[in-house]
């Protein structure tokens, strides 16, 4: 938990599809962004036959993404697959379960929901919390913290609630798990963070979105369309070109995920090999796993040095003499010279 690093496990395409022929229009299919993210979750843990985390923050905490969640269940753990950990809203409710009714002979219905509670006004008796260490953001301090079961209208249900208050304010959380660990549920949803670290090294480190895989079949639309189902169909002819060229899109950028996934394990395991080799300047190490980019700035390096020196028959020779071109090279009856010097003609020649 103190240096975690992320990657995704499934990358795709997810809108539009219905334009280019792989997708269907059922009636009564009410999928959102949320129902997407959770489905793919659950289709991950029934593939390798574990359970599954899954921290969303408070743009999805729907009754249907619940509910698309407890509905597959592990018969040998006798719980659902998928555990949501969702950021609550500060407006929501919940409500205590109800009282039997007093008599012998109740009239009516007996009710369902008993006391309202607004959420947020719960932080107004803090003598209710308890004060626990806790991982936050990489920093340990002292929170405060309590976590209640209510029902919640949504999905007519149990939903566990964990109020904490940390030094960067309260926080509400809402747990599927009715015996979810209030401190646990915190310190991975601190660690979420990660996933906006792994989006700026694919974006910015590795280039994994700057595909430009575009096809002449393809119909031209705004860069702001106002609704997705204007949008125009390519024709029957044109559509396995433009299907391959979505595959394209999906494949470009599942290698990128790869290279980033190869670049963290190199910093898992060679931890002090790459500190030794780094000779860049830092004015402080945030921790003490290198990052991504450090790694990729010493292998960068290395993969260099280890490109000018191939032997004159080596494959990777015919690709430095095409890319570089002769007056780079030496001469093959020659003796080989040494990085530093074939380094020099480079940042001279560039």
């Amino acid at each position: 938990m103190t240096t975690p690093f992320c990657l995704p496990l499934a990358l795709s395409i997810h809108q539009g599809l219905l334009h280019i022929g792989q997708g269907t229009q059922e009636e009564g299919n009410n999928e959102t962004l949320g129902t997407r993210i959770v489905q793919m979750a659950i289709e991950f843990a029934l593939k390798h036959n574990m359970p599954a985390v899954l921290i969303l923050d408070a743009f999805v905490p729907t009754g249907a993404v619940f509910m698309l969640a407890n509905s597959i269940w592990s018969t040998e753990l006798r719980q659902p697959l998928v555990t949501l950990i969702v950021r609550a809203k500060n407006n929501y409710v919940a409500y205590f379960e109800a009282k039997n009714p007093e008599g012998e002979n109740p009239v009516g219905r007996p009710p369902t929901y008993g006391e309202k509670v607004t959420l947020m006004e719960l932080f107004d008796h803090l003598h209710l919390f308890s004060k626990l260490p806790c991982l936050v953001y990489g920093e340990v301090e002292e929170v405060s913290i309590m976590a209640v079961n209510l029902l919640w209208k949504p999905i007519g249900g149990m939903i566990r609630f964990v109020l904490a208050v940390t030094s960067h304010g309260p926080i509400i959380f809402m747990c599927s798990d009715l015996n979810q660990d209030p401190v646990l549920a915190l310190q991975l949803y601190c660690a979420r963070t990660r996933i906006e670290v792994m989006f700026d090294m694919l974006k910015n480190l590795i280039n994994a979105f700057r595909y430009r895989f575009w096809s002449k079949h393809m119909p031209r639309h705004s860069r702001k369309p106002k609704k997705n189902k204007d949008l125009k169909q390519p024709s029957s002819q044109a559509l396995p070109r433009v299907q391959l060229c979505w595959e394209a899109y999906e494949r470009f950028v599942m290698l990128g995920a790869i290279s980033l996934g190869l670049l963290q394990l190199v910093a898992l395991k060679h931890t002090d090999a790459i500190w030794s080799r780094f000779d860049a300047f830092l004015r402080t190490r945030s921790r003490h796993i290198p990052s991504e980019r450090t790694v990729k700035q010493v292998m960068a390096r290395l993969l260099v040095n280890d490109f000018l020196i191939l032997a004159p028959s080596a494959i990777m020779q015919e690709i430095r003499e095409r890319y570089f071109g002769e007056k780079f090279l030496p001469q093959r009856a020659c003796p080989p010279a040494k990085p530093e010097e074939l380094l020099q003609q480079m940042d001279q020649a560039s």
